[in-house]
């Protein structure tokens, strides 16, 4: 059976769409909720995926020149703001794909973002991203391998938690060359690649997470190797940038304290009075949790920020988990269970933002080396 896609929003185009937070947010709004309502949530979301290709969302950081948007930084931000307030596992997989167009951009060779670019923004080609090992985050610590020898390269590795892995048309594997970290374009449907079922989980389902393991995947050195045969990612590698995460959180609040107003508003008046005055106290706290969430999230992407954006990832991750389990609390037993799977969604969805970008533990312990070596001063001094 084919997928069912509403007729007025095109799923081909000759031309470029622009991608605008307004067309997302409808998007988001209008269409997410009706089709998680008649979807299993484990099953990957091809019509929705469809409709991201068509409002222009796998290209909008893309510059205009290879058939993206070419949006600056902000605009991409509401746009993965509105993902995320609409359903997590969306934001996830857009934003992979958009980090990899941003390293292919800032790092392919002329050729490579040629052929790539187009058909990454145009949302044809969906990419994945093979770097975590476990246990092993730093790129000078990888032990995937890469191995060039008479014109051919060689990838020996395993990747753990490759978001995209199973529907990916190209995995971006990052492994190490002698003293250098590069980046190697695979074709997963070729020898040398295996793809291991999507792993269990409590949340951010939908979208696909799976080890990758590459045994003796040959490939062409000039062809594959992001940036060439002497390109060292390193660099690129170490400046990582959890302000997407840290959106994603700020969607998910907002999310939640708007479904957490609508059922308190549809139920306060069978209430007794006395139980309407508590649960407005609990809906305001909450309110200013969130409020405190958004104004650290606004100041983290500020030209000229207080704090920085691992410390607002940390804050307002950690935050958001207490306003899932309190505006649970609010609602019951109809905020535990019931055919509207909002709350829960996002509850489950919340743990893992405190683990991807960067765990939260790696970011306080780096938090904290720098804030010690400042002489205990802010960490934003350092």
């Amino acid at each position: 059976m084919g997928v069912r896609v509403c007729s007025d929003v095109p799923l081909s185009r000759s031309t470029p769409v622009v991608c605008s937070a307004s067309a997302v947010r409808e998007f988001g709004r209008r269409y997410v909720a009706e089709y998680l309502a008649r979807h299993r949530e484990t099953d990957y979301p091809e019509e929705l995926v469809a409709r991201m290709r068509a409002l222009g969302v796998f290209g909008a950081t893309v510059p205009v020149g290879f058939g993206g948007s070419g949006l600056p930084s902000g605009e991409v931000l509401e746009i993965v703001y509105e993902l995320a307030r609409a359903w997590q596992p969306l934001a996830g997989m857009a934003g992979t794909h958009l980090k990899l167009c941003r390293d292919v951009e800032r790092h392919g060779t002329t050729l490579q973002k040629q052929t790539l670019l187009p058909a990454m923004a145009s949302g044809e080609m969906i990419c994945a991203r093979g770097y975590t090992e476990q246990g092993r985050t730093d790129p000078e610590r990888l032990a995937a391998t890469i191995t060039l020898e008479e014109g051919r390269g060689i990838l020996n590795g395993r990747k753990n938690w490759v978001t995209n892995a199973l529907h990916a048309d190209r995995i971006l594997v990052v492994a190490r060359r002698d003293e250098i970290a590069q980046c190697v374009i695979v074709d997963p449907a070729r020898p040398g690649v295996e793809v291991g079922p999507d792993l269990p989980r409590p949340g951010m389902l939908g979208v696909s997470l799976a080890e990758v393991r590459l045994t003796g995947y040959e490939f062409d050195p000039e062809r594959d190797l992001l940036g060439g045969p002497e390109c060292d990612v390193t660099a690129s590698l170490r400046g990582h940038d959890v302000t997407r995460y840290l959106t994603r959180a700020i969607g998910s609040a907002d999310a939640v304290l708007a479904w957490l107003c609508a059922f308190v508003d549809s139920t306060l008046e069978q209430r007794l009075p006395e139980v309407r005055s508590v649960m407005a106290a609990r809906v305001g706290q909450i309110a200013i949790q969130v409020a405190a969430m958004r104004a650290v999230w606004r100041d983290a992407i500020s030209t000229a920020p207080g704090v920085t954006a691992d410390e607002a990832k940390v804050f307002c991750t950690t935050v958001l988990h207490g306003v899932m389990s309190d505006a649970i609390g609010v609602c019951g037993g109809s905020g535990y269970a019931g055919e509207d799977a909002t709350l829960t969604r996002h509850y489950r969805d919340a743990v893992a933002l405190q683990v991807f970008g960067a765990p939260n533990d790696a970011l306080l312990t780096h938090i904290g080396e720098c804030t010690l070596a400042a002489g205990r001063q802010p960490v934003g001094r350092c």
